[in-house]
């Protein structure tokens, strides 16, 4: 009984371990309104899982998100044929400011990021 129990917390632990050593965290902050310009920059990374319509569903959490009140999103998504997830938190301030953490899979990463800093250079953000 003793080994399987081990055996069991052993298997709910290592995808967790794996998960989080592969993960990228992608951070950005600029004015609300250009959430959903970045929303739907970001979706187009992905060949599935997180697509237009996902992006628009975040973009109406947040529009209705509450000043320090944190919100988080989870995907599982495909990124050149490969699976992997999508974690997406967001925190709102009190000036209409929000903070946005795209957790992406190391090889995602990057085109997140060009995805997030490209849409926001062409609109001051």
């Amino acid at each position: 009984m003793k080994f399987r129990l081990s055996a069991l917390i052993f298997c709910f632990f290592v995808p967790i371990i794996a998960y989080s050593a592969d993960t990228v965290r992608v951070t950005t902050s600029f004015d609300v309104k250009y959430a959903g310009g970045v929303l739907r920059q970001v979706a187009k990374v992905y060949a599935s899982g997180f697509g237009p319509s996902d992006a628009a569903r975040v973009e109406q959490d947040i529009n209705a998100l509450k000043p320090d009140q944190p919100k988080v999103w989870q995907f599982k998504v495909q990124y050149k044929g490969a699976p992997g997830a999508l974690e997406i938190r967001a925190l709102m301030d009190d000036l209409g400011m929000i903070d946005l953490d795209f957790a992406a899979d190391a090889d995602a990463a990057p085109a997140v990021r060009a995805a997030v800093d490209g849409y926001l250079a062409g609109r001051g953000g």
